[in-house]
């Protein structure tokens, strides 16, 4: 018995420890948005402002246009998250349940998207939207995100899960191929689709390099590119409104992370079947 509760004992602790590392950046961040920037800079200033500076927040939603910066990223992130789900299950599906010429090859290619980093592939990216116009442009922002290479890979696992018999039922009663995804397999996978869903959505809602290339109109800036206005040189970055606004901008990553967290470890638990 004495150690059975040593050991839970030393469990909780480690747990306890583990939560506290985590959860210190995101409390530290807080604790600064509250002060004023020379409480920031003093290293005799104690961790917890003493004097809450609560018009920080306001102050730093009113520097810039964040209510257009937060359309922005809302639309970005809806609209590229929406395309990476359609196109990573299809492609998933096509891959677990058809033979075709080539599939593993084109697999493999799939997988090498989340081998190679992006930033080797910014360069070219950026080269053709230039060309075509659409640099500045919605379009330049969201087309190049429309697929994702994760979301092939965890559909494909998944659906290398699913009975086949299902399938084959559906046929013996006349139904077509697209039928049988549609109405067979497709609400099958609401675990995976609602796991990657979150998963997609705070990448892209994070999303800072491409936008920032992509980008240069402050009508099209996201949250993650409103942020650098408090930044310049090291003596006149305001670190309170940096911190204010960063608060700002991870509420929506947290809530829908907190809201979602069951579904997101029973959606990549269902997709490591095989």
């Amino acid at each position: 018995m004495r150690m059975r509760l040593a050991g839970r004992a030393a469990v909780y602790t480690l747990v306890t420890v583990s939560v506290l590392v985590v959860l210190f950046p995101l409390l530290w961040m807080l604790a600064a948005a509250l002060k004023t920037n020379g409480e920031i800079i003093d290293p005799q200033a104690p961790l917890i402002p003493l004097h809450p500076q609560w018009r920080n927040i306001s102050d730093a939603w009113t520097a810039a246009p964040f209510g257009r910066f937060f359309l922005n990223s809302a639309i970005f992130s809806v609209v590229t998250t929406a395309g990476q789900i359609a196109t990573g299950m299809l492609a998933g599906y096509a891959f677990a349940m058809y033979d075709f010429p080539g599939k593993r090859v084109l697999f493999y290619l799939v997988l090498s998207g989340l081998m190679i980093p992006f930033t080797v592939v910014l360069v070219p990216v950026v080269q053709l939207l230039a060309d075509v116009g659409w640099v500045n442009t919605y379009q330049g922002l969201i087309v190049p995100n429309l697929a994702s290479a994760l979301g092939a890979f965890l559909y494909r696992q998944f659906f290398l899960g699913v009975p086949l018999e299902l399938g084959e039922a559906a046929r013996i009663d006349g139904a077509s191929e697209w039928r049988i995804f549609l109405k067979v397999y497709r609400p099958l996978a609401q675990p995976m689709t609602a796991a990657f869903m979150i998963i997609a959505f705070l990448q892209n809602w994070n999303n800072f390099l491409f936008p920032l290339v992509v980008t240069s109109s402050e009508n099209l800036m996201m949250v993650s590119q409103g942020l650098t206005i408090f930044s310049g040189q090291i003596s006149k970055v305001s670190y309170n409104l940096l911190m204010a606004g960063s608060l700002i901008a991870v509420v929506p990553v947290l809530v829908v992370a907190m809201v979602a967290q069951r579904r997101v470890v029973e959606g990549l638990t269902l997709g490591a079947v095989r």
